[in-house]
């Protein structure tokens, strides 16, 4: 590293211009240590952004990202970016990894918003539809992952847990299954009150209706019907140990070539639709007129 800043130093002081170059080593190493630190920060908050990828189990799954105001169908798998939209139609399953801590299922019917991917602030924006995890348990207390509806909001901490929210009857819910906890709180209310929040430890659920001013926790019941997803995350998270982190260019390259797919696909078959037809060729019998 004192090599290198010492490079940086001398090519820095040949370029200068005259005036520059009367400032001494010394000012010159100072500069470039902040320089160094800067670009260190600066690796280690890209490091500390979810490695995230979506992967289409069944059905139609599309992303839609900041840069194309248009849905793209999505085979096979993507690295997630911020801000990144991803909606399953009535066959479409699909699945979200972050690194090897965190398997999420998104549900049929579902759009939801990659809100962020920063460890320390990580948030998954649910417009409708429903997602079951599995969430390790984060050992750096600065980790904190969330996921908001538009009516309320479900901090997790490390757990097994599911959230839907209905358009029709603005419903949120969430439950924890077999372990961990989360803390729910229903969106603020035009009254200014600060809302309320609800501890929903093992096997519970609560679901904020708007037509209800009273919540509690119970026993899971309606929210039953993710346990089958929760018992796949469980697995799933098992099978991604030995997780390889893929660089800014892979990631891109892979985004790229699953975004264009469907219209490199759609160039080549109108190529082809505009391709001269190519004439068989094939013996022609003749006849022989007897003699």
């Amino acid at each position: 590293m004192e090599l290198l800043k010492l490079a940086v130093i001398s090519l820095l002081l040949s370029c200068a211009p005259a005036g520059a170059q009367e400032m001494s080593e010394s000012d010159y190493r100072k500069m470039m240590d902040q320089v160094m630190k800067t670009g260190g920060s600066q690796a280690q908050a890209d490091a500390q952004s979810w490695d995230a990828r979506l992967k289409v189990i069944s059905g139609s799954v599309m992303v839609k990202t900041v840069e194309k105001d248009e849905w793209s169908a999505i085979t096979g798998e993507i690295p997630l970016d911020p801000n990144d939209m991803v909606k399953t139609a009535s066959d479409g399953v699909a699945e979200i990894y972050l690194d090897d801590k965190g398997a999420i299922a998104v549900g049929r019917n579902t759009e939801l918003e990659i809100s962020s991917l920063e460890q320390e602030d990580a948030v998954l924006t649910l417009s409708f539809g429903s997602l079951a995890a599995k969430i390790k348990h984060f050992l750096n207390s600065k980790h904190k992952f969330q996921v908001r509806t538009p009516s309320a909001v479900c901090a997790i901490r490390g757990t097994e847990f599911a959230a839907e929210y209905s358009q029709l009857g603005k419903e949120s819910a969430f439950a924890v299954y077999d372990e961990g906890r989360v803390a729910a709180t229903q969106a603020g209310d035009a009254s200014g009150q600060p809302p309320q929040e609800y501890l929903l430890e093992k096997n519970t659920e609560i679901v904020f209706n708007p037509a209800q001013k009273r919540f509690r926790p119970g026993p899971v019941s309606r929210m039953g019907r993710h346990r089958a997803a929760i018992l796949k995350m469980r697995k799933r998270l098992g099978t991604l140990k030995g997780w390889k982190p893929r660089s800014a260019a892979r990631r891109a390259e892979l985004r790229d070539r699953a975004l264009n797919r469907k219209v490199i696909r759609k160039e080549l078959d109108r190529a082809a639709s505009k391709a001269p037809a190519v004439k068989k060729r094939g013996a022609k019998k003749t006849r022989r007129t007897a003699r």
